[in-house]
C-alpha cells in the first residue's frame, strides 16, 4: 500500500508542477490551469501525510 501511495504522490507532485508551469504558456486559461495545479499539489501533500501515518 505504501508503494502505491508513493507512486501516486510522486505522479501528482510532478504533474502539478508541470501544470503550474503550463499556466504561463497559456495566459488566457492561466488562472484555471494554475488552480488545477495547486489543487493537485494540495492533494499530493494530503496523501503524503496519510502515507506517513500508514
Amino acid at each position: 500500500m505504501r508503494v502505491l501511495l508513493f507512486i501516486v504522490v510522486m505522479a501528482l507532485s510532478v504533474g502539478s508542477c508541470w501544470t503550474m508551469g503550463q499556466a504561463f504558456a497559456y495566459p488566457e486559461y492561466g488562472a484555471y490551469i494554475f488552480t488545477a495545479g495547486v489543487l493537485g499539489a494540495t492533494l499530493a501533500f494530503g496523501l503524503a501525510s496519510r502515507w506517513n501515518r500508514a
